[in-house]
């Protein structure tokens, strides 16, 4: 079991849990994630702007807590939790190369056996008491939610298209009306 680096920019502090010190990350994005992402966009070491993978907490959360599943891209990481301001959560960030969730579920490294091995890895069983899982609806091409489901007796819910449609749904017991599903242009 590992969890990630405490001395990482973006890390705020440390929760302490049964599996160890988790990382504990703000909604509120600071200087460096700013630059960061103006870098990225403009391809300055793109490929290269990733968190470590693990188990992450989002302001405090307790083991009844979500937790979300994202991709170890900085910018899907920072997308999600500048979504959740004031929203307690846990972050669970698989490795994908430092690809965003979209690619990487194509790709095959946003996949079924990434996320069951992080699971065990982050030792997610220690930290909350449920089984839910809220997945970005754009890994579907790469989870099969049935074996990931059936082994640990989890649940899986795919979270609205958008991150910021996020509160709602968290608020809402996880119902996405099927405008939350739908692309914007």
């Amino acid at each position: 079991m590992s969890l990630p680096s405490l001395k990482q920019p973006f890390v705020t502090g440390s929760i302490n849990t049964p599996a160890g010190k988790v990382p504990q990350v703000s909604a509120m994005l600071n200087w460096t994630d700013r630059w960061g992402t103006f870098k990225a966009r403009w391809g300055v070491r793109r490929m290269h702007y990733a968190v470590e993978p693990g188990i992450y907490a989002l302001n405090r959360p307790t083991e009844q807590s979500p937790v979300l599943v994202t991709a170890n891209y900085k910018m899907s990481f920072d997308c999600l939790r500048k979504a959740l301001p004031g929203q307690d959560a846990w972050i669970l960030v698989l490795d994908t190369d430092g690809i965003n969730v979209w690619c990487a579920a194509g790709k095959g490294t946003f996949g079924t056996n990434e996320l069951v091995a992080r699971i065990a890895s982050s030792s997610l069983d220690q930290i909350v008491t449920h089984r839910r899982l809220i997945l970005p609806q754009l890994s579907g091409p790469g989870i099969a939610a049935f074996k990931v489901e059936k082994p640990r007796g989890s649940e899986a819910a795919k979270a609205p298209f958008r991150a910021a449609a996020l509160r709602v749904f968290l608020a809402t017991g996880l119902e996405a009306p099927t405008d939350m599903r739908k692309r914007r242009s």
